[in-house]
């Protein structure tokens, strides 16, 4: 039950958030299912308001469909869903690259290096959870450079969508993939070549390609 006694309706919406978050996570709240708005009210201890506001975030993120008179029905991933994901975030990322290649100094350059050794450790301990984390923070290293607040929240939600509730492991060929390409963009970055890792990040680290035994483990 939650604690509607703290001060501010947008703790409150935090603490629903975060619980919400956490059933998806684990599994408690599995995809495809229906649930009512009145029952998690009653379960929660809350009142509409702030359940309203979660729930309208989860949908701002992908996570939930609110259906009116109907409840919320919790997305289902697909590889689909991955397809096109991917699409997006490779042009977007591309396009931020050229953006801001001039500041893509030796302290972003080591930023990165230093996650791609975090994320093959991860590997290496069989620790997903930790690998997305910096596989997401690689990203940023360079992102973060972006003065595009609103297309950098589009970026963040999707990669919500692509590792998070739960937490998705896409096989051990496609994590190693994923760490040597890295490691080739860094290369083309160090070689102050611009256009050809923009082009890189683009046509092949967020190229899908999937092989036949792919498959999303929730």
């Amino acid at each position: 039950m939650m604690n509607e006694s703290r001060p501010g309706s947008y703790l409150l919406r935090v603490q629903v958030y975060d619980y919400l978050q956490t059933q998806m996570r684990i599994g408690k709240l599995e995809p495809g299912a229906s649930i009512s708005v009145n029952k998690m009210i009653k379960e929660l201890g809350v009142s509409r308001t702030p359940l309203r506001e979660a729930l309208l975030l989860l949908q701002e993120q992908g996570f939930v469909t609110i259906q009116p008179q109907r409840g919320v029905k919790i997305n289902v991933f697909t590889l689909d869903d991955v397809r096109d994901i991917y699409e997006i975030l490779g042009g977007i990322e591309s396009r931020i690259i050229l953006s801001v290649f001039d500041k893509l100094d030796e302290t972003r350059v080591a930023r990165m290096k230093e996650c791609n050794d975090g994320i093959e450790a991860a590997l290496a301990a069989g620790d997903i959870a930790r690998h997305n984390i910096l596989n997401v923070k690689f990203h940023d290293a360079f992102l973060g450079l972006s003065s595009n607040e609103r297309m950098i929240k589009y970026v963040n939600n999707l990669k919500m969508q692509l590792y998070d509730f739960p937490r998705r492991d896409f096989g051990r060929q496609w994590n190693n993939n994923n760490l040597e390409q890295h490691r080739e963009f860094v290369k083309l970055v160090e070689a102050g070549n611009a256009i050809a890792a923009a082009d890189y990040m683009r046509d092949v680290h967020w190229q899908f390609d999937p092989p036949d035994s792919f498959k999303i483990i929730s």
